[in-house]
């Protein structure tokens, strides 16, 4: 976080702010403007996992909201629509997840301004602007607006979890602290003008020729309970999908078929496993890539 001056650091890191993770989202919402994030688990940056997130210009209205289509993931290759409420808040629409809006910042924050909504699962999200201080972000002096969300599940106030986040109407959240991961605003491009540092490196490579076949990280990552994995197929092949622990253990088949040309997704359930590292392996007649995901109760 270079961009950030040691007082916010200090900050960040003096809180020890622990609470489960929710949805990664962004601001402002203009078609080409792109963030890129670092994704750690807690207390260790040596193998950061990068996000991509690029509003395009489709349009879709969905629950009477207009939403902008946006590429997300590690290769861009999954599709999130974010928005405005008509009580001007910012909102991501997962179509992966039912009951899913998610309403994440304001467009005129306030500190003080508190939101809530009825999430999926029985659970409430409570959003409060804590505090607001100001300091140097890409060289500019700029107010970072911290927001707590919480998480209550069925109105059981005892067992909360949530997040902490800081945030800007400039280039959206800078960082977000999770029970187990951490989120870093690495660089962006907003109105076409370019901040901090948006490459991307560290990409796995497919070892076969990538016109034949790709196989992309799941998304999210890390992930509690379900993430969706996705490839492409440029020709048809029988397909074979599996789960293994970290000791290669297999655990679960999720499809065995045979599937066309294209680009298809599957969203894996990982309800009935542990928290810790999983390997998925996509298996096609001339084929087999293995990748990592983490599993964060």
């Amino acid at each position: 976080m270079k961009f950030i001056k040691t007082t916010l650091l200090f900050i960040i890191i003096a809180s020890g702010y622990g609470a489960a993770q929710v949805v990664t989202a962004v601001a402002p919402l203009k078609p080409g403007n792109k963030w890129v994030y670092q994704s750690t688990i807690a207390g260790d940056h040596s193998n950061p996992e990068t996000y991509q997130y690029l509003i395009t210009d489709s349009i879709q209205v969905i629950i009477d909201i207009t939403f902008y289509v946006a590429r997300e993931g590690r290769n861009l290759g999954y599709a999130n629509y974010y928005g405005i409420t008509p009580n001007q808040l910012f909102a991501r629409y997962d179509s992966e997840i039912s009951d899913s809006l998610y309403t994440y910042f304001k467009i005129m924050p306030q500190k003080g301004d508190t939101w809530e909504q009825q999430w999926k699962n029985g659970i409430t999200l409570h959003n409060t602007i804590i505090d607001t201080f100001v300091t140097q972000v890409f060289g500019n002096s700029i107010t970072i607006y911290t927001v707590d969300r919480l998480t209550i599940e069925n109105g059981d106030t005892s067992t909360f979890g949530g997040s902490r986040e800081y945030w800007t109407k400039e280039y959206g959240m800078l960082n977000g602290l999770y029970e187990q991961a951490e989120d870093i605003l690495k660089g962006c491009v907003i109105d076409g003008v370019l901040y901090g540092d948006t490459t991307i490196t560290g990409i796995e490579e497919v070892n076969v020729l990538p016109d034949k076949f790709v196989l992309y990280q799941n998304y999210p990552n890390p992930f509690n309970p379900n993430t969706v994995i996705s490839w492409e197929l440029v020709t048809g092949s029988k397909v074979r999908l599996e789960i293994y622990n970290i000791l290669g253990e297999k655990l679960k088949i999720l499809i065995d078929k045979y599937y066309n040309s294209g680009k298809y997704k599957i969203t894996f359930n990982a309800e009935d496993l542990p928290s810790g590292i999983y390997l998925y392996r996509l298996i096609s007649e001339d084929f087999i890539q293995t990748k990592k995901m983490i599993l964060l109760r």
